[in-house]
């Protein structure tokens, strides 16, 4: 192992079991575990942010009713609309990461990477650009790669969670 692929086992916390299982375009035991913990954390997440809306709503509906207040009143509808949607939107990660599980697949993207920074307002962007894909990663992550050198990246198919990464040599 070189160091390039020891800082980038680090940052992408994934061990030589790991990569030699997706090599085999394969999930390893521990990738599936962080996968069911991401999946547990996204339903409880959901769970909180359902019943917080729930009561807030009910708690505007009611208190709009009582006051002859339309305006609390329509507060309180606007917040069943926005649980609706981030009910929905949870519910679709859940069901990614699930049908991700059951696959039991690994995507694997090679080329030369291209690093790129996008500089916004308020916090910059980290992208690495490989084989037409875009990928979205931290600081951390992008600085571990260098730019247009080539390498194979692994993730999972629909929730394109990062799960691993290696160096390759041009062919």
């Amino acid at each position: 192992m070189t160091a390039s692929t020891d800082s980038l086992r680090a940052a992408l916390n994934f061990t030589e079991s790991d990569l030699q299982a997706n090599r085999r375009g394969q999930l390893s035991r521990d990738q599936m575990k962080r996968l069911r913990r991401d999946q547990r954390r996204s339903a409880l997440i959901g769970a909180l942010v359902f019943s917080t809306l729930v009561f807030a709503s009910t708690a505007l509906i009611f208190a709009g009713q009582t006051r002859n207040n339309p305006i609390m009143f329509l507060a309180g509808l606007g917040l069943i609309l926005v649980n609706a949607l981030m009910i929905g939107h949870i519910g679709r990660d859940i069901m990614r990461i699930s049908s991700d599980l059951r696959s039991n697949g690994v995507e694997a993207l090679a080329g030369n990477v291209e690093r790129v920074i996008r500089r916004g307002r308020q916090r910059d962007s980290y992208v690495l650009k490989i084989a037409d894909q875009t990928l979205h990663v931290t600081k951390d992550v992008f600085l571990q790669f260098d730019h247009l050198r080539p390498y194979r990246i692994y993730r999972t198919r629909l929730t394109r969670i990062l799960l691993s990464a290696e160096r390759t040599c041009l062919k």
